[in-house]
């Protein structure tokens, strides 16, 4: 759910940089601003894959008071919980094993991660109180109940 793997990057020029291997590449390509629009990742055997760059989403303004309904664990499955807690006015996620990020208001009950292309829902019942949420990435969907 989270990214597994963080490898570093050197520079070759401003907008061309190189995996430790040599064989890796990734050229960042401007327009006439000087702002990044893409990359293009360079494989071991010579294929490039463009990357166009998405633009950076807003977080929808939602009272942070609100965030306390969303407080909790949810059951991933297969001994993986999500730790959802308030830092003052953030909200935080933490997968079982993996880093603690913010996570930021799409909605009232959607949020998004910055770091990685996914959200999660808060599902409440008829008496307002959340009992579980849907996490969408890479195509999927995942229901995940909330523990007590």
């Amino acid at each position: 759910m989270w990214p597994r793997s963080v490898n570093e990057i050197f520079p070759r020029s401003e907008t061309d940089f190189f995996l430790e291997d040599r064989e890796r590449g990734i050229a960042f390509v401007k327009d006439a601003k000087g702002q990044v629009t893409k990359a293009v990742l360079t494989n071991q055997s010579g294929l490039n894959v463009t990357a166009v760059r998405k633009a950076e989403e807003q977080a929808a303004h939602v009272d942070p008071k609100e965030y306390d309904a969303y407080v909790g664990r949810y059951d991933y499955g297969g001994g993986a919980v999500l730790t959802v807690t308030r830092d003052g006015d953030r909200l935080m996620a933490q997968l079982s094993g993996q880093p603690g990020f913010e996570i930021f208001p799409r909605s009232e009950t959607t949020f998004f991660w910055k770091v990685v292309s996914a959200e999660i829902t808060f599902v409440k019942d008829a008496g307002g109180k959340v009992t579980k949420a849907v996490h969408k990435q890479g195509g999927q969907t995942l229901e995940v109940r909330r523990l007590e």
